[in-house]
């Protein structure tokens, strides 16, 4: 317990905060349906250590905006952590 400026004894949470924020990056065709978007957040919960809730954790969900263009074909594709998909 720790002590205020006013001498009021408050109490003391032992959750320790979460890490900071979970960035979850998205291709277009999760990102604008629903239950692709509710399938990718339950699998994300469940390595944070829970399925069913954010158990204090800040999801961040990007959208892939980042593309490669093929100088051959000119044919562009997204790129995913400097993946070519």
């Amino acid at each position: 317990m720790s002590e205020q400026s006013s001498g009021e004894v408050v109490g003391f949470d032992p959750q320790p905060d979460p890490p900071g924020f979970v960035r979850v990056y998205v291709s277009r065709e999760i990102d604008f349906d629903l239950e692709k978007m509710q399938r990718v957040t339950a699998n994300v919960l469940g390595r944070l250590g829970c399925e069913h809730c954010h158990s204090g954790f800040d999801l961040r969900f990007a959208h892939i905006l980042d593309y490669v263009a093929d100088p051959e074909t000119l044919e562009v594709s997204e790129v995913i952590g400097g993946i070519r998909r």
